[in-house]
């Protein structure tokens, strides 16, 4: 198979999907290498950065998935924009961030950081932004929470490493105490 017709496949199987694609999957469909795949699927990524084409193929964790171009993005969302835009509290955020920061998180976790997590969670979990992981191997088999695939897409990033590092967030909250 040539180059350019890999390309064309793995696009049309990310456009006809919908969802994220594992690389895995990938590879099983098109009978490839791993290495193959991958190195072909970042020049053809960034070949759509380059061209700033109205539709990116972006990496999330070990998948990929078809979406909008972020320059295109306030324009193509009118597109499916509700009336009303609700956006989310800073109890909202800083639950999320605790789940993100910790991969996964227990509500007794959440609530030991913040406190009460009832609704802040229940509108991440409304919104896709967490999902259930499972539950922890402890006494009541507390829900692990993690970060869902919109969570990856709504903050633009493919794994939670690229978050930024907590020490920075130290850093600053130390200055501004400093100048009390």
């Amino acid at each position: 198979m040539d180059k350019e017709y890999i390309i064309n496949v793995i696009t049309a199987m990310l456009y006809a999907n919908g969802e994220p694609v594992s690389i895995t999957r990938i590879e099983q469909i098109l009978e490839m290498d791993k290495k193959d795949i991958t190195e072909i699927l970042e020049e053809y990524i960034n070949r759509l950065k380059e061209m700033k084409s109205g539709v990116l193929i972006k990496k999330i964790e070990d998948s990929y998935q078809m979406c909008t171009n972020p320059i295109y993005f306030a324009t193509v969302r009118q597109l499916f924009e509700k009336k009303k835009t609700d956006t989310l509290s800073r109890a909202a955020y800083e639950t999320l961030a605790i789940i993100a920061y910790n991969k996964e998180a227990t509500r007794a976790r959440i609530e030991a950081i913040r406190g009460n997590s009832d609704s802040p969670l229940k509108t991440l979990l409304e919104r896709g932004l967490v999902i259930e992981a499972g539950r922890l191997d402890a006494p009541g088999r507390p829900v692990l929470y993690k970060p869902a695939e919109e969570f990856f897409r709504a903050f633009d990033v493919s794994s939670l490493e690229e978050l930024i590092p907590l020490e920075n967030f130290e850093d600053e909250v130390s200055e501004e105490t400093a100048s009390i």
